[in-house]
């Protein structure tokens, strides 16, 4: 009897860690991600604060963690000057898909914006500092003409089309090998009149 309930007991435990862990539809490509992102910029962590949800909330389930930062590089649906405080919130607990990040350290981030203006991150989303990045990915992210990530990702009648159903930017977020992987750090998906073609994409 003792060891039917402590099997009992072990399965409700796995089952619940398998239903509150976080998970990830694939890896998508950064371009995917900044075009499909509400807000994209480059700030420096000035501040976090913890705030706590009710009092029986012991998994922090309904906590949040709220980052100020100082916007050093706006890159897309920010609204802050330059200088000014851009606050983003993320979930109190690593199992809604919570993030922490250092206070003083930099990031670039890709995240989503609720209708009351509140800025959140996951992880999911694109969350990377300057040196995690390839000197392709930075051209891409800093400049907004026709070779960067928001140059090609005007409307979603004319954005490129990245995926593993692609005519002509196949990837495949759900296999990460290594031309995937490469295709991440170096390619970008341009449009050329009606096509779309991989550029830096011949070491891939």
């Amino acid at each position: 009897m003792f060891t039917k309930v402590l099997q009992l007991i072990i399965g409700l435990v796995w089952l619940t860690n398998r239903i509150h862990s976080c998970s990830c539809p694939g890896s998508q490509h950064p371009q995917n991600q900044f075009c499909s992102s509400d807000y994209v910029f480059y700030g420096v962590v000035k501040n976090e604060e913890f705030i706590s949800g009710p009092v029986d909330d012991t998994a922090n389930n309904l906590a949040t963690w709220k980052y100020t930062f100082e916007d050093i590089f706006k890159m897309k649906g920010v609204t802050e000057e330059v200088g000014q405080d851009v606050v983003i919130e993320t979930a109190g607990n690593g199992a809604l898909c919570g993030v922490r990040l250092v206070v003083g350290n930099g990031y670039i981030l890709m995240g989503r914006t609720k209708a009351d203006g509140t800025k959140t991150i996951g992880l999911c989303e694109f969350i990377s500092q300057i040196g995690n990045l390839t000197p392709f990915q930075m051209a891409y992210l800093f400049s907004n003409g026709s070779f960067s990530y928001n140059g090609n990702c005007r409307t979603c009648r004319r954005r490129c089309k990245i995926g593993p159903e692609s005519r002509d930017c196949k990837y495949d977020p759900f296999n990460p090998n290594n031309g995937t992987i490469c295709l991440a750090k170096n390619a970008l998906c341009l449009r050329e009149g009606r096509q779309c073609r991989w550029i830096n994409n011949e070491t891939c």
